[in-house]
């Protein structure tokens, strides 16, 4: 069995985790702000996020970076 993933397969696949990522990010830093905040720059910041560190926690880094900004 060849092991080599369809190249096809594997750009969906990096593009399903990094939105799951980025929504992850999303929802915990809505759920610490209560809603309140600035959905477009959260956004932003979790694509940033993803892409410097994509095997990364999202939780752990929402929760991180609000606290910085708190």
């Amino acid at each position: 069995m060849d092991t080599k993933l369809n190249p096809e397969f594997a750009e969906k696949k990096v593009k399903e985790d990094k939105e799951l990522w980025c929504q992850t990010y999303v929802h915990v830093w809505s759920d610490l702000s209560k809603g309140v905040f600035n959905k477009e720059a959260i956004e932003k910041a979790a694509d940033e996020h993803w892409q410097r560190s994509p095997r990364s926690d999202p939780v752990e880094v929402a929760v991180t970076e609000f606290i910085k900004v708190k």
